[in-house]
């Protein structure tokens, strides 16, 4: 019986030893690494006593003990998130604190304490920004005899003090510009201080576009390769036009003898959001034509990472647009540092260039009328409230619109009743050309309600809107806006569609196109657009012509240009034009020298041959005083050419100016329309 309960109790033994083991192998084991990073505040009291306050702090830690460096011993172990105070005679100390984790491993680190009642002596402060942001500013200082240091960044006047340590940089970031006073406070322990300020401006980012219009924004540049100290000035704009209104722009001289690559540089605050746009625009005005510019853009603080384009310059001693192609981005790398250089290659000669609105943009100008041909890629949309809206391929080609390609906004399943979505125009809506807007839609249903919104893109309370309503089923159909008593002197910028306003979405697509000024019903015989189709032009100057042209880039749009004007002719004889069924033709001309523009339309007759007589007609219309420096829209009535008595078989069209040989003019939206 005995041997029975031995190994009875055994068994029971044995079980509880295994159930014991098997209950260890489920807790976490505790082997974390020692602390690090350890390191105290002081505080001491201005009063001669030599109390000082120590707050140690540590990354790991769960407690303290501080070895006080006086030879008085240590504190007791305290738990992290407190301090311990101790007072001391006037001296320089090395306070060893000790931390320990969870584990019971512990680290050390000795930190200076300098106890003194003498008033801090040679404070000297360091103030920096940061090279990236900045709103952003580093505080450091030393003094003889400081503990430490409080430090008022004048943002806030009721904020408390930041203490900072004796070798301690410390930061802060502002809400606001401004003018602020920075004051830094040297305390010892004795009753008196010394304290030192200086006044920081906090200037907005300096970030695309950059304009030069800003007095928050630090536009510093630097050059490269001669004239260092020169920098780029800002000045008055040398020639104000429609291509570069602004009333400041910088100015860069290539000093004679300088290197060829010589050039000027400047570090934007954020990174080009080159997502949706691939080009950067720049708004150049030249000594001379044909000038190579090279603009580069890097990646801060490694040059290694770099795009570059080179553009001409066409026009000498006025503004033009120059766009730089930099589709070889990498979108894993990012480019912030903005470098030119002009006339690169060729040594300076003391020639100045001026420079402005440096901005991300397509080099295909989107303006009224939207039609969506022009790339998909150049249509970018912003949407809210649960509306995504792209540009895709005509889903619905049939009567009503044969258009390639339109805009899809679909507004999401319980999407806001407010949602849409918006997209900048490259150009104002000219509403002096007319106060109605049309534009095709397609609607899976009728009595939609739609709202098409003008807004200014710096300022949302300066806007025009309009409503209208579908009212076909599955088809496409034009409807118009009435902006009747709109301000034609606003710059309306920003077209907001919403669709079905007022309901949550449902998951509905709708599709819209063709947005135009006018009642939607216009028919046009085009010979030069890049919204219409164009008809064949047998020439855009005749041999009897007397002046200069070439097509070129002009003000973000193909145009055409004559130089050296005197009269030029175009002929439309294979076949001639028939607008017959035309009441307008329209022309948009541009000089910053015409004093005097005119156009002239001459009919063939039937027999499609000019005969001097016989079935020939023709009429021209003159403009004296046109505005210069500007897009001067014509739309002028057929009604007008009094003597063009028949339209089926206009074969040429005439323009001429004053003063003849020595003026310039742009020419694009060459059509009739009705």
């Amino acid at each position: 019986m005995k041997n029975k309960i031995q190994t009875l109790l055994f068994g029971i033994f044995a079980l509880l030893l295994t159930a014991a083991c098997s209950d260890d192998e489920g807790l976490t084991q505790v082997d974390a690494a020692a602390p690090v990073n350890i390191s105290a505040d002081f505080s001491i009291k201005q009063d001669n006593s030599g109390e000082v306050t120590i707050y140690p702090s540590a990354e790991g830690a769960n407690s303290f003990n501080v070895d006080f460096g006086d030879g008085s011993g240590s504190s007791e172990e305290f738990t992290a998130g407190n301090s311990v105070s101790h007072t001391y005679t006037e001296g320089t100390y090395q306070v060893m604190v000790t931390a320990k984790n969870a584990a019971g491993r512990t680290a050390e680190a000795a930190q200076e304490l300098v106890v003194s009642f003498k008033a801090p002596e040679n404070l000297e402060v360091g103030i920096t920004k940061d090279a990236g942001n900045p709103l952003l500013v580093y505080v450091t200082a030393m003094a003889d005899y400081a503990a430490s240091y409080e430090v008022f960044f004048g943002e806030d006047p009721s904020a408390a003090p930041t203490l900072m340590m004796p070798g301690e940089t410390i930061s802060y970031e502002y809400s606001n510009t401004g003018l602020y006073t920075i004051e830094v406070v040297a305390l010892s322990g004795g009753q008196a201080s010394t304290s030192y300020s200086e006044e920081i401006e906090i200037v907005d980012p300096f970030v695309l576009p950059v304009t030069f219009e800003s007095s928050t924004v630090d536009y510093t540049f630097y050059n490269f390769g001669g004239g260092e100290a020169a920098g780029v000035p800002l000045v008055e704009n040398p020639a104000l036009s429609s291509i570069n209104e602004s009333a400041t722009v910088a100015s860069y001289t290539k000093p004679a003898g300088s290197e060829t690559w010589a050039g000027t540089s400047a570090t934007l605050n954020e990174n080009i959001d080159f997502s949706s746009k691939k080009y950067l625009a720049i708004d150049v005005y030249s000594p001379a034509a044909g000038v190579p510019v090279l603009f580069k853009v890097e990646k801060a603080g490694d040059n290694t990472v770099f795009v570059e384009s080179t553009t001409m310059t066409t026009a000498a001693n006025e503004w033009e647009t120059l766009y730089f192609d930099m589709s070889a981005v990498d979108d894993t790398q990012t480019y912030s540092v903005l470098t030119l250089f002009f006339n690169f290659n060729i040594p300076g000669t003391g020639e100045t260039y001026y420079f402005d609105n440096i901005r991300l943009e397509s080099p295909t100008v989107i303006e009224l009328p939207v039609t969506f041909e022009k790339g998909i890629e150049n249509y970018a949309f912003t949407e809210f409230g649960g509306s995504p809206t792209t540009v895709v391929a005509n889903p619905h080609l049939e009567e009503g619109n044969m258009s390639a390609t339109v805009a899809q906004l679909f507004k999401a399943n319980g999407s806001e009743t407010w949602a849409g979505a918006f997209i900048d125009l490259d150009r104002k809506v000219d509403f002096t050309l007319g106060e109605s807007i049309s534009m095709k839609v397609w609607s899976s249903r009728p009595n939609i309600p739609i709202i098409l919104k003008f807004e200014n893109p710096a300022d949302g309370n300066i806007a025009t809107e309009a409503t209208t309503t579908t009212t076909k089923t599955e088809a496409w159909e034009t409807v118009t806006f009435d902006y009747t008593g709109v301000d034609v002197t606003q710059t309306y910028q920003r077209m907001v569609v919403f669709m079905d306003y007022g309901t949550s979405g449902t998951d509905t697509n709708y599709y819209f196109d063709d947005v135009k000024i006018g009642d939607g019903d216009v028919e046009t015989v085009s010979l030069f657009s890049e919204d219409y189709t164009d008809v064949p032009v047998d020439t855009w100057r005749t041999e009897w012509s007397a002046a200069d042209y070439e097509e070129t880039t002009f003000d973000g749009s193909t145009v055409k240009k004559y130089s050296n004007l005197n009269y030029v002719g175009i002929e439309t004889t294979q076949p001639t034009v028939d607008a017959s069924e035309m009441t307008y033709f329209h022309t948009e001309v541009y000089s910053d020298d015409f004093t005097a523009f005119r156009v002239k339309l001459v009919d063939f007759g039937a027999n499609g041959v000019y005969d001097g007589g016989g079935d020939d007609v023709e009429h021209e219309i003159e403009f004296t005083a046109p505005e210069q420096g500007t897009w001067v829209n014509l739309d002028i009535p057929l009604s007008d050419f009094t003597n063009l008595t028949t339209r089926a078989h206009i074969a040429q069209l005439i323009y001429s100016a004053n003063p003849a040989g020595s003026n310039t003019v742009y020419i694009k939206n060459v059509y009739f329309h009705n």
